[in-house]
């Protein structure tokens, strides 16, 4: 019965059904417990699955379409909320923090590599996914500066840790410091790694934060396109493969994010489609964060030897300082 199953649906279904069930399962927890939420009992749930059952492999397409490309359609749902004009005021008085906290964040990273005796490679993964947008990021610089597969899972591992602490500490740190719903925002959107993390971190210490959120996130992305294009120069001494797709690595789906946000600016779309589209959305979101917590391998991570957590440690926290010393 499940090959037959298998010739007729995409290989995506099983996982992507069990992702919903989760989130399902978390949205009513979340409801039941408004204080922690449904977004950290999706990631603790998945967390827990992962880890204490052994889930099949052909699960995994499903939760690798829910990271990358839920995320994506979450994201450009949001847009549909959004005023273009608050989006570039959001963008514009973020913009410098951003480029310190990029540019500070990926120099340290790569100095406290060279005093661990980390390889420049790992030192750069890890700093370039910390600083601007974890996984993708990563990804798109991998072939750039010629890492292996083992250094591109260890900074990813890396990403993935340092997303969860954030995610579990940022809120209370941001209540602590009495920050408003915008300042949250902000400070989530150039501090936080992971695209999917920063948007549910915002989300989680209100609407108005994740909105905010989600917008320097989105411009944070961009960043990435200057560093592609410097990192061949960079390391000329180093082994690298020199072949830099940009049209590839392009995030296309901020234009589309941008696009739906027009239509809302000038009041094309209905109320009831933006209200549907938005709940969707934030639904999705927490299907994201389900799969980030499914991704989580807990014997990986006791792998990775203390000097790439302590890497990772020391970038996430120059990112979330220099953050905060512009926002406080």
């Amino acid at each position: 019965m499940q090959k037959q199953l298998k010739k007729f649906l995409p290989r995506e279904t099983i996982g992507i059904v069990f992702i919903l069930i989760i989130s399902m399962v978390s949205k009513v927890l979340g409801s039941w417990f408004p204080l922690a939420g449904s977004l950290l009992f999706a990631i603790i749930l998945g967390m827990i699955l992962r880890n204490a059952i052994n889930l099949p492999n052909s699960w995994d397409p499903g939760i690798q379409f829910t990271l990358k490309k839920l995320l994506k359609v979450a994201i450009v749902c949001l847009g549909v909320g959004l005023s273009l004009l608050e989006i570039m005021k959001i963008g514009q008085s973020a913009l410098w923090i951003i480029f310190i906290s990029v540019t500070a964040g990926i120099s340290v990273t790569y100095a406290v590599g060279r005093i661990l005796g980390i390889n420049t490679r790992l030192s750069l993964l890890i700093g370039i996914g910390t600083s601007i947008c974890g996984a993708t990021a990563i990804s798109a610089v991998k072939g750039i500066i010629g890492a292996k597969e083992n250094e591109t899972a260890y900074a990813l591992s890396t990403i993935v840790f340092f997303n969860i602490i954030a995610f579990i500490f940022y809120p209370i740190i941001g209540h602590l410091l009495g920050f408003s719903q915008h300042e949250f925002g902000i400070w989530a959107g150039t501090a936080v790694h992971d695209t999917s993390s920063a948007v549910a971190v915002g989300y989680s210490y209100g609407d108005i934060s994740g909105e905010v959120a989600t917008t320097v996130k989105l411009a944070r992305t961009l960043f990435l396109i200057p560093v592609m294009f410097l990192l061949p120069f960079m390391l000329r001494d180093e082994a690298s493969t020199g072949a830099v797709s940009f049209k590839k690595a392009f995030p296309w789906f901020i234009i589309l994010f941008l696009g739906v946000s027009i239509l809302h600016t000038i009041g094309v779309i209905p109320v009831f489609v933006e209200e549907t589209l938005n709940s969707l959305s934030k639904f999705m979101i927490i299907m994201v964060m389900a799969a980030v917590g499914l991704g989580v391998r807990i014997k990986d991570l006791s792998k990775l030897g203390f000097k790439p957590l302590l890497t990772g440690l020391i970038a996430s926290v120059t990112c979330a300082v220099i953050s905060l010393l512009f926002i406080l």
